[in-house]
């Protein structure tokens, strides 16, 4: 019997297990309630076909709005019914579902709809997916509060709210959204991964890998991100706060490996050198072996990042960063708001080829300004930077469709232009757009043009990811535009 149970639904990444309710666990031990997770994201994976998984996905994926068929249908029922008896024999008072993004609605609503009618305990939830909005007016939290499904939610950072809810306290940020962002992430606990089965997560080849939070925020407006909207300020830990943490994990559970869920995290370069030579100090004093890490990363031009910051982060375990390329266009990239060129980019995939550290490049194709000739430039960047992708350098590629995603720069300037833009339902990642002022960016248009990156990426010699995924997506994009008769096609 425990005090509470905490959730992790799908869709989440399964190469690590997510962070949330690691750190929902040390709170909730820091005022004596003891607790349980469940990762349930992972126990579908593991209990499903393959087959049925890839559909399950596609289902998760709110704006596909996807149907399961009948057998699947019952196959899901009778897995989440098996997930609510787990969650119900250990007598919880309190249930926390950790609501990672829109994408996870279909599954929270489904467990919580199974649950609530089984059980008294005080159901709580949080995460960015609450935010999401159902229709013109009301929060996918909100929704649920009037339903009578959830007993709370809380918004902003679980270290400022979620004691208060599991106590019955009211203030900033329980049952609403006026929640107050942390100036000291340093007071953030170290998540407790002592629930989990590690080995039991699909593991890079390094081996066991875990999240960490290094900041919040970012010090970056892309017109199409929603971060600015979430995070105010940028904040980050110290290095002597991230290197506490991560020697803890390291010599609790034989880590071998971190990924960063910072948004940057050469955010702050002065942050970023910090917890380098932090974890430098703890290699070199033997009190941690070197351990590989990664995360997201700005490109920045030499002015601003200079070689000996990639050689010291090198020396700390730097070995696989993602990069938002988005675009081969410099000025389509300057008009997101990305403020770096491709001899930016050129210059730190030669930092980065001297230094042994692989980059997964992340693109998008159909930005609503994007012309045939911003296109044209992004298929010449695959042959400018090939040898990278030879040289092991570029290790992966993944390609999106443009979305209009809710309160962003770019959702403000798409309204303000007059661009056919649905608010209709769940607003997550919103493809049916059309833009009257560039009128031959149809969806068909965006489609095709993603298409030819990637023939063009393959017959360079890059690495593909996700590519399958990617398809099967573009493809019921298309299914569903034309069943829904979007007018621009």
């Amino acid at each position: 019997m425990k005090d509470l149970a905490i959730i992790s639904l799908p869709r989440l990444d399964l190469t690590r297990p997510a962070i949330a309710p690691a750190i929902l666990s040390s709170l909730a031990d820091d005022i004596n309630v003891t607790n349980k997770i469940f990762d349930f994201a992972l126990k579908t994976y593991e209990t499903s076909k393959k087959e049925d998984w890839r559909e399950y996905e596609l289902f998760w994926q709110v704006d596909l709005k996807y149907e399961l068929s009948k057998v699947l249908k019952t196959k899901l029922d009778k897995l989440f019914d098996q997930f609510v008896n787990d969650v119900i024999a250990l007598g919880p008072k309190f249930i926390a579902i950790s609501v990672f993004s829109h994408n996870s609605i279909n599954a929270t609503t489904l467990f919580l709809e199974k649950i609530r009618l089984k059980t008294k305990a005080k159901i709580i939830i949080g995460g960015q997916g609450i935010q999401s909005k159902i229709g013109e007016d009301k929060t996918y939290a909100e929704t649920l509060l009037e339903k009578g499904l959830i007993d709370v939610f809380c918004s902003g950072e679980a270290e400022t709210t979620f004691k208060k809810a599991l106590q019955s306290e009211d203030g900033s940020g329980v049952n609403n959204w006026n929640w107050v962002q942390m100036d000291n992430l340093d007071n953030t606990p170290i998540p407790n991964y002592s629930h989990y089965k590690l080995d039991n997560y699909h593991h890079l080849e390094s081996g066991k890998s875990l999240w960490v939070n290094g900041s919040r925020g970012c010090v970056r407006r892309c017109d199409f991100c929603d971060i600015g909207k979430r995070w105010k300020k940028f904040r980050f830990r110290s290095g002597e706060s991230i290197f506490a943490e991560l020697s803890k994990q390291i010599i609790d559970h034989d880590i071998n490996s971190f990924q960063f869920a910072d948004a940057l995290i050469n955010g702050s370069l002065k942050s970023f050198t910090d917890t380098n030579l932090n974890l430098i100090k703890g290699i070199e004093q033997k009190q941690i072996h070197r351990p590989l890490f990664g995360g997201h990363f700005i490109v920045r031009p030499a002015s601003q990042m200079s070689e000996e910051h990639y050689k010291v982060a090198k020396q700390a375990g730097l070995d696989y960063i993602s990069i938002g390329v988005e675009t081969g266009s410099d000025e389509l990239r300057w008009r997101m708001n990305k403020k770096f060129t491709n001899d930016d980019v050129a210059y730190h995939l030669e930092m980065c080829r001297k230094y042994e550290i692989k980059n997964l490049f992340l693109m998008f194709c159909g930005h609503p300004t994007e012309t045939l000739n911003d296109h044209k430039k992004t298929i010449e960047m695959f042959k400018r930077f090939k040898r990278y992708a030879a040289y092991g350098t570029i290790s992966g590629l993944e390609v999106a469709n443009a979305s209009i995603i809710d309160d962003t720069p770019l959702a403000h300037w798409a309204m303000e232009n007059r661009m056919v833009y649905s608010n209709e339902g769940v607003r997550g990642d919103n493809k049916f757009w059309y833009n009257q002022n560039n009128p031959t960016l149809t969806l068909s248009e965006r489609i095709r043009r993603q298409l030819e990156v990637y023939e063009t990426a393959i017959a360079m010699g890059w690495p593909m990811n996700q590519m399958t995924s990617s398809l099967k997506y573009m493809k019921s994009l298309l299914v569903q535009a034309k069943e829904n008769n979007f007018l621009h096609y």
